[in-house]
């Protein structure tokens, strides 16, 4: 290979890379359950994932450590965008309801952040709640994301 074309290569995958956005978050946090059910939590620490199955009433908890592969950070991170999770209200109340399903996200990589959290109401498609316990499709494959980042852990 000519030294020209070495250069070429080097630069056009230095180019492609600083496009593509960091597949690991600087901070990353969500839960989701009840008091009454099972609840979930994933927690990003020092580069791993520590996800927390509490029990009914939060009387006890199993966690375990999980170490995603690049890959699996670059395929949460592109459904991530292609939900337009960034354009996500930052609160999905339901007045007048004391119990049910209550979640948040807490993310933020180097290009794009949020912190959400919901209480028996869900995004939509367009980011509008839909003012319903009933999750919504978006939401379900958002729950699915983190599912498949984690290796099947529960997360629903």
């Amino acid at each position: 290979m000519t030294r020209s074309a070495t250069f070429f290569v080097l630069f056009a995958s230095t180019a492609m890379s600083a496009r593509e956005p960091a597949a690991v978050p600087q901070r990353f946090s969500a839960s989701i359950g009840g008091f009454m059910g099972e609840s979930y939590q994933v927690q990003l620490h020092d580069g791993l994932l520590i996800h927390t199955v509490f029990s009914r009433g939060r009387s006890s908890e199993k966690r375990s450590t999980i170490n995603p592969t690049p890959e699996q950070w670059r395929e949460f991170r592109q459904t991530l965008d292609s939900l337009k999770v960034w354009h996500w209200r930052s609160s999905y109340p339901t007045n007048g309801v004391m119990d049910g399903t209550q979640w948040s996200l807490d993310l933020a990589f180097k290009d794009q952040s949020i912190k959400t959290q919901g209480s028996n109401n869900y995004p939509g498609r367009d980011g509008k709640p839909n003012g319903k316990p009933e999750l919504t499709k978006s939401f379900r494959q958002f729950l699915d994301a983190i599912k498949k980042l984690t290796g099947d852990k529960p997360f629903t």
